[in-house]
């Protein structure tokens, strides 16, 4: 009789402990989104912009300019605004790229692959229980530098952190995407018309359906989705679009679906939602029923990526543009 009580007890007690723990992941998931929204904010306030979702290696002007060239990510910029100067010095990142880092051209890291494949807590979210290393779906084989160096299929370390790129898709060498981190501009607060307490900075990717993300770069930025080899190590790696409904799951939103899969949007492994952290650098749980508009709408063509128009995005959609003119506040 007793051993059976006891066992009712505990029957009892482990869904509060579990509920208990998983709180206490989510808030420190929140302090990691918190600390990389204000470290966007110091780097602003240090070199007046925004970083760029990555850093080229060279100017991304024609289709196959950049194809397969590993590019340093926003992770590595924020670097020395989160306690993480040290491992961005051994990178030399300010001095060379990713390619040049990876085909062994600074003669002091001439083995980056234990740096570069090291599991940080800022970036990671504590109730995403996936590898240190990202998705072998997300490997960097067959990049310029990693060909040069012979590193093979090597994975890098992985990120549940995820830049907001907006909705447009596809690298673009002009266009504005509507999110606030892209690669060709760089966006200064001001740029922030919608208010920055309206806007996404940077949200969540899980690994189990969205195969989470790479912290040190991307392998191809011409890359513009997820459906090829050319592709697959692209522009995600490291961004994401508003244009997947949050939590997208593997099926019915194939992760490798280029701009409109799982793997091309924002989702955690919290029951419910995801959490953002806005470009004023406070942070919110955005619940995965949130009012969301699919990306094709009869009668506007291509008006899903440039129109405001009210009727052709969601409530999601809008939190990830900066400046359409429809401001959505989180409250909604």
């Amino acid at each position: 009789v007793v051993i059976a009580i006891i066992g009712i007890l505990v029957g009892l007690l482990l869904p509060a402990v579990q509920a208990a723990r998983e709180a206490a992941r989510r808030m420190q998931c929140s302090n990691n989104l918190k600390q990389l929204g204000l470290a966007a904010l110091n780097y602003e306030s240090s070199y007046k912009t925004f970083p760029s979702s990555f850093t080229l290696a060279r100017p991304l002007v024609v289709a196959n300019n950049n194809r397969l060239v590993e590019a340093w990510g926003w992770t590595v910029s924020v670097m020395p605004f989160v306690e993480q100067g040290n491992l961005y010095n051994q990178l030399g990142a300010s001095q060379m790229s990713l390619s040049d880092v990876l085909a062994k051209r600074n003669p002091s890291l001439l083995n980056p692959m234990p740096l570069l494949q090291q599991n940080i807590g800022t970036f990671r979210c504590p109730s995403d229980a996936g590898e240190g290393i990202a998705k072998a779906a997300r490997h960097f084989g067959g990049g310029e530098g990693t060909v040069a160096g012979g590193w093979g299929n090597w994975q890098p370390g992985l990120t549940n952190y995820i830049s907001n790129r907006g909705t447009r898709d596809q690298p673009q060498t002009v266009n504005d995407c509507w999110g606030m981190y892209m690669e060709n501009i760089y966006i200064k607060i001001s740029g922030c018309t919608d208010g920055t307490s309206n806007t996404f900075a940077f949200g969540e990717r899980d690994s189990q359906y969205g195969r989470a993300g790479t912290w040190c770069g991307v392998r191809n930025p011409r890359g513009n989705g997820s459906s090829s080899p050319n592709h697959e190590r692209g522009i995600y790696s490291i961004t994401a679009v508003v244009r997947p409904p949050l939590n997208s799951t593997d099926p019915p939103h194939l992760w490798n679906y280029e701009r409109r899969g799982a793997g091309a949007g924002f989702s955690s492994l919290h029951t419910g939602g995801a959490q953002f952290v806005f470009v004023d650098g406070s942070v919110h749980f955005i619940s995965q029923n949130i009012d969301w508009a699919p990306d094709s709408i009869a009668g506007y063509g291509n008006s899903w990526d440039v129109n405001p128009l009210p009727n052709v995005h969601g409530t999601y959609q809008r939190l990830g543009r900066r400046n359409d003119g429809f401001v959505f506040s989180v409250d909604l």
